[in-house]
């Protein structure tokens, strides 16, 4: 029976199963502006070795990784970096207020919830800025513990902290590679937040259940038994 759930964080509870790249690729594209996985590759090695980044609410992250973009790109354009803030900021606060909703109702009906996240350092701090802090038991930022997706043992830590076995828990993740694959090898159910957009699956065995959107676990059958 499943008894806690986690989530991931980027492409997952700031979004419905879209990757960073792919939604900052669609901005710049808007723009006129073509880029390459280079681009977003050095704003991840930036943000890797930054420590202001560990302080920051979601908004200063965004700002800071544009801003690493752009001078990758050797550009200066106050609107394009406009564009692009807003652009990634308003869709992702949407889907926070809806997954506020969503985090609320999973806890009021027993379930102990969770993030296990490749963070900045930072996670506990987007949780709170998005709002999902009261409902969480357990924030995991890679960063803060020194493991890393897709390395399994930090789903072992996580059930530890939770002192759960790891078939009690249901792991929800965007990343077939980083959350559902390394979760089911130590035993973890797993549901893969595939989008709107079918996808297709490595191994559809690693899989307990397909979401197109986190609202989806509302009815998922496979949470059922602890309806109270």
């Amino acid at each position: 029976m499943i008894r806690a759930i986690l989530f991931d964080m980027g492409g997952t509870l700031d979004g419905e199963g879209l990757h960073w790249q792919d939604r900052f690729t669609a901005l710049y594209g808007s723009f006129g502006v073509p880029v390459t996985p280079e681009t977003f590759d050095e704003a991840e090695r930036r943000a890797n070795k930054d420590d202001a980044i560990a302080s920051c609410d979601f908004r200063e992250m965004i700002e800071h990784y544009v801003k690493w973009q752009l001078a990758h790109l050797g550009l200066t354009n106050p609107q394009l970096e406009q564009h692009l803030v807003t652009g990634f900021i308003a869709p992702a606060r949407k889907a926070a207020a809806a997954n506020v909703k969503l985090l609320a109702e999973l806890a009021r009906r027993g379930f102990e919830l969770g993030v296990v996240s490749n963070g900045c350092g930072n996670v506990e701090k987007l949780c709170a800025d998005f709002g999902y802090a009261p409902f969480l038991s357990l924030v995991v930022d890679s960063r803060r513990v020194g493991l890393f997706k897709p390395d399994p043992a930090i789903f072992n830590y996580a059930a530890e902290k939770l002192s759960r076995e790891p078939g009690e828990i249901l792991m929800v993740g965007d990343s077939f590679a980083r959350d559902v694959r390394p979760a089911k090898k130590i035993g973890m159910k797993t549901a893969w937040l595939e989008g709107v957009e079918p996808r297709h699956c490595p191994d559809p065995s690693l899989v307990d259940l397909r979401l197109r959107a986190l609202a989806d676990l509302r009815s998922a059958s496979l949470l059922s038994p602890v309806l109270a």
